[in-house]
């Protein structure tokens, strides 16, 4: 050990001895002090940029703090660099002090440095930051849309007229900083319910949007990447069936079918899933039962015209514009021409075909069905929207308690919470396959609570088994938590 530490000491007394020459070389001389009349050069610490706020402005970047060491190119401060770095970074900071320039480096913590001047800088963004890829520029966030830095923290020497920095001169620290506040819809309350209750989620994302205003709530991506997953476009499957009967509701088709767990519709059989056959089916039981067979028939009687439209007024054709200049792309959608094929359209009745939707957008459908079958579009902006009324209060409260019916007595009863959950299950096949198995996404959609609907809530998995086993226990443990805020 004693000889380690003799060697560690004359490896730094090596050290020091070449910087002092460099010093040396850099500086020319040590006989340069600071005097009115010459000019000046400064250095960028680092930009600051627009601060987000929840809706009880509590800031959602911007919020971390760090170190910044501020290494002139003299003697003095070329000996201190050891008690900040390591010698790999000592050598790689000497030989950028050789221009003459200041060096800027973040480091982890205080050390007892006199001439190395440390300062505190805000950080835009960490990485346990909350709503990160909604928020953060390098996902793509809202940070992107709002443009560059706004401000900077410099700090400024007196320089002789070569360029050098005067002895003496410690440096003025300069904030140029605007202080732009951006407040948007999330609660970080809210945020932190939807994150720490989706643990299990290893790619996928929640959303919870106020059901009357369609207000994104939170808004919650998971998967190590940089890959938004709440406004991604996915194949949704039997969520979609929310809609088939929202048409059929607002054209007054009732329809009872048998189901034998097949049906053909040209030269195509469709079955439902794990070769069940459900039997006589009405439309409640047929959304509890999620039975693909019933929503094929369903659609062929509605025809294309009708779904098409319905699923327009549901805004499934349009782009969302989150906040200003801040959009999210609109999934596909067959057009009329397509689904006048009666094999695209026996599909489409079960959430599958040409159909992908993001669970941002859903979660504004969930919340037009439980707000008396008034549409908002999802927002971030606080502001009131004016809606557009996509069903009857009375067909939008018909089914609402389908949705309920799903959780006490279809596919959705671990969602149930205090009796009061209500909403959808699905596992959407995806078309993509690993290992010739096919990738399924999985969802469940809904609301709560279910006498008084106050949020809106969507569950999605990646690659997941099942809507029932993945998305709906998520769902419960996401309302429980939410009743105590």
């Amino acid at each position: 050990m004693s000889k380690r530490i003799i060697s560690i000491a004359l490896f730094f007394t090596f050290l020091f001895s070449a910087v002092s020459g460099r010093c040396a070389y850099i500086m020319m001389s040590n006989n340069y002090a600071v005097a009115k009349g010459y000019n000046s050069k400064s250095y960028n610490i680092c930009n600051t940029y627009t601060t987000i706020v929840d809706r009880y402005e509590t800031p959602l970047n911007n919020n971390t703090k760090s170190l910044a060491a501020i290494v002139r190119p003299n003697e003095k401060d070329m000996s201190e660099l050891p008690l900040l770095f390591n010698a790999d970074a000592v050598k790689e900071i000497t030989s950028q002090l050789k221009s003459g320039d200041v060096v800027i480096r973040k480091i982890d913590k205080y050390s007892n440095t006199k001439y190395i001047k440390v300062i505190e800088v805000i950080e835009e963004n960490s990485p346990d930051m909350l709503c990160r890829h909604l928020i953060d520029r390098a996902c793509g966030g809202l940070e992107l849309s709002l443009g560059n830095a706004i401000g900077s923290v410099k700090i400024n020497y007196s320089v002789d007229a070569l360029g050098r920095i005067l002895a003496g001169d410690n440096g003025t620290i300069i904030n140029n900083n605007d202080k732009k506040t951006v407040k948007i819809s999330v609660d970080s309350r809210l945020q932190k319910i939807a994150e720490s209750s989706s643990k299990s989620i290893k790619k996928g994302a929640v959303v919870i949007a106020d059901c009357s205003t369609s207000q994104i709530l939170a808004c919650y991506s998971a998967g190590e990447d940089y890959l938004n997953r709440a406004s991604s476009n996915y194949a949704i499957g039997s969520i979609f069936k929310l809609v088939v009967c929202a048409s059929a509701l607002e054209n007054n088709v009732s329809l009872t079918y048998k189901c034998e767990n097949k049906i053909k519709v040209g030269d195509t059989t469709f079955c439902c899933q794990n070769n069940k056959a459900h039997g006589k089916q009405n439309m409640k039981q047929a959304l509890a039962n999620s039975c693909n067979c019933y929503f094929v028939k369903l659609a062929l009687t509605l025809g294309a015209q009708s779904i098409y439209d319905t699923a327009k007024e549901f805004g499934f054709l349009n782009d969302i514009e989150l906040y200003s200049d801040f959009n999210i792309k609109h999934g596909a959608f067959a057009d009329l021409k397509e689904l006048e094929s009666k094999g695209q359209l026996a599909l489409i009745g079960f959430g599958q075909g040409v159909l992908t939707d993001n669970p941002i957008h859903f979660s504004a459908v969930v919340s037009a069905i439980a707000n008396g079958g008034i549409y908002n579009p999802p927002t971030l902006a606080l502001n009131n929207q004016k809606g557009t009324r996509v069903m009857s209060e009375s067909n939008a409260k018909k089914l609402r308690e389908y949705m309920r019916y799903v959780v006490t007595n279809g596919t959705g009863t671990s969602a149930e919470y205090n009796n009061s959950s209500a909403g959808k299950t699905a596992t959407a096949q995806s078309g993509i396959y690993i290992d010739e198995k096919e990738i399924l996404n999985t969802f469940f959609v809904g609301f709560y609570p279910y006498d008084n609907p106050k949020y809106s809530i969507v569950v999605m998995c990646e690659n997941g088994t099942s809507g029932a086993g993945d998305c709906s226990p998520i769902f419960s443990t996401i309302v429980e938590n939410l009743e105590k805020i």
